[in-house]
């Protein structure tokens, strides 16, 4: 059999019971001390005093005064906040629409698998010069013109391997 505290067996066996002092073994039960230690307290001493009785305030009084509406206003002006018409808040620049070189080069560069990669170098310029303009210009179309390059390198490297495939199945 395992140690006593082990084994959910031992328990079982001696009805669930603690190991009695005189055995000699260890308790599964921790023993906690009965007494405090002295020289502490049990709680902190607080001196007692007794909370001043609670009294109203007193309130002012005020003349209440009638309401009175102009005729020719029924509603009172709103100051004019926010910007002047024309202007963003935070100084942000304004985006003037997508970019027509990123638009060309994407589309060039999907019509060069159909034009033997002379579609895709087009898409790859114009995505170039896209670029360049997009740097000075706050405008949409990073994005297009990225995947114009991307997809007309893609292009040229795809004919080329077709090429080269060709050329070798020729050559046998």
């Amino acid at each position: 059999m395992t140690n006593p505290g082990d084994s959910d067996e031992w328990w079982k066996q001696y009805g669930g019971e603690g190991v009695s002092p005189e055995s000699g073994a260890q308790s599964s039960v921790p023993q906690y001390p009965t007494s405090e230690p002295s020289g502490y307290p049990s709680a902190p001493q607080y001196p007692q005093q007794q909370p001043p009785p609670y009294q109203q305030p007193s309130q002012p009084q005020y003349q209440q005064q009638p309401y009175q509406q102009s005729p020719s206003q029924p509603y009172p002006q709103q100051p004019n906040y926010g910007y002047p018409s024309g202007y963003q808040p935070y100084g942000g620049p304004v985006v003037q629409g997508t970019n027509g070189l990123a638009i060309g080069a994407l589309v060039a560069s999907l019509l060069g698998f159909c034009t033997c990669a002379v579609g895709s170098i087009v898409g790859i310029i114009l995505g170039v010069l896209a670029l360049n303009q997009l740097k000075e210009r706050p405008q949409d179309g990073r994005g297009m013109a990225l995947a114009g390059i991307w997809v007309g390198v893609g292009g040229i490297v795809s004919v080329a391997i077709y090429f080269v495939v060709l050329l070798a199945n020729n050559s046998t």
